[in-house]
């Protein structure tokens, strides 16, 4: 921090125009020892482990529905590289979640607990149709596709 901030006698004057507007600015005390030491965020995903189960087999789902609407002729290539992205979204938050301290356990694995969210606490109905709605569209779109092909051929 730069040392007029720093010093309440050399703090430069805000302008009449932003005084009302804007809030007394809280300057640094001179004694930087008592300083504790900075720790990592404590948030966690907060997401119950069998709602992430649901994304993968939604996902997993919609690929071997794509599988069985194309017969996996020319498409079989496309639908590889799709699902290895798909493992590799999944996977990459996986690895990264070993790689944190151990997670508390989410507050929807107890009967009746909410997720806090920016906009209030979100039962646990809420956080799933927030969670799974997209999921389930693309599930019902590869059934909609191998409905099509299957009528058409």
């Amino acid at each position: 921090m730069s040392e007029p901030l720093r010093k309440p006698e050399i703090a430069p004057p805000a302008p009449a125009a932003l005084k009302e507007l804007l809030p007394a600015p809280r300057l640094a005390v001179d004694n930087d020892n008592d300083v504790s030491p900075r720790v990592g965020e404590r948030t966690g995903f907060e997401i119950p482990v069998w709602i992430w189960g649901a994304m993968v087999g939604c996902y997993a789902a919609f690929l071997v529905l794509l599988l069985a609407a194309t017969g996996g002729a020319r498409a079989g290539f496309a639908i590889a590289v799709s699902a290895a992205y798909v493992a590799m979204f999944f996977g990459t938050t996986r690895v990264m979640l070993r790689q944190a301290p151990l997670q508390p356990r989410s507050p929807l694995s107890r009967s009746g607990g909410k997720l806090a969210t920016l906009y209030g606490p979100l039962s646990r109905g809420a956080v799933v149709a927030q969670m799974l709605v997209v999921p389930g569209a693309i599930v019902l779109f590869g059934t909609a596709v191998l409905i099509i092909r299957l009528a058409v051929f």
